[in-house]
């Protein structure tokens, strides 16, 4: 806040300085230009005087009365505008100063907001890494855990099979039994 209220001083004295040089041309200018402007010529010596006499005073006093006078028109148009830039100072340096100082306050926000932004993606990207950097080894202990799955569930089928095949055969002889004893009773 100190840096702008320098540049806000600064700036106060620049458009002093402009309106005090501007004020000095406007008065001072005139007073100058009529203390060097020659004499006039009398009208009586001009009539007597040859044409190239005539010619080359009027030349020389058309010369300098067009420079006078430019810097006598150049006085109020200088005047008028640096009064139009006080005026616009004036009325325009609080707005300013308040738009500026939003502006900078969104500015900041916009960049901490960004800090932390940057912050999260990073440390987001960080654990993304991490996790591609342990996928092999989870995929390893992925393999390795179906392979003892699949032994596993090879051993159960087999013990299954055995159990139903062990059962089917004591159904078959249990038959076979009593085949056997409904022929010998078929016999008798």
């Amino acid at each position: 806040m100190q840096t702008t209220f320098l540049t806000a001083c600064e700036l106060k004295r620049k458009v002093f300085l402009a309106l005090a040089i501007g004020a000095f041309l406007v008065t001072a200018l005139p007073t100058a230009a009529q203390e060097h402007s020659p004499s006039p010529v009398s009208p009586v010596s001009a009539e007597h005087a040859p044409e190239g006499e005539h010619a080359a005073t009027e030349a020389e006093h058309g010369g300098e009365h067009s420079i006078t006078d430019m810097l006598l028109g150049l006085g109020w148009p200088v005047a008028n505008f640096i009064i139009f830039l006080g005026v616009i100072y004036h009325f325009g340096n609080g707005p300013l100063k308040d738009y500026l100082a939003t502006r900078s306050a969104t500015i900041r926000k916009d960049l901490v907001e960004a800090a932390e932004l940057k912050a999260a993606a990073t440390a987001q990207l960080a654990t993304v890494e991490r996790k591609l950097q342990a996928l092999p080894g989870e995929l390893t202990a992925l393999r390795a855990r179906g392979a003892d799955e699949i032994v596993a569930e090879e051993k159960r089928i087999a013990t299954a099979a055995a159990a139903d095949r062990e059962r089917l055969l004591e159904q078959t002889r249990r038959e076979i039994d009593l085949q056997v004893r409904l022929a010998k009773k078929g016999l008798l």
